[in-house]
């Protein structure tokens, strides 16, 4: 059986959550899509993951 991958987008922001930067995921489940979101925190002190209108997390550079 194919698993279904979902969209997510990222979103790179700046400390006042401005959006500075879009990236679209497809992925199985909410910690896959976490993981992938991880690596756009070289280019962004913060990134936002959403599915649909749903924030999933919000991720900070350590």
């Amino acid at each position: 059986m194919i698993e279904e991958r979902k969209p997510y987008v990222a979103f790179g922001v700046d400390p006042a959550g401005v959006a500075r930067a879009t990236y679209e995921l497809r992925c199985s489940d909410d910690e896959e899509a976490k993981r992938r979101a991880e690596s756009f925190l070289d280019e962004h002190e913060f990134v936002e993951l959403w599915i649909d209108y749903k924030r999933i997390a919000r991720l900070k550079r350590s």
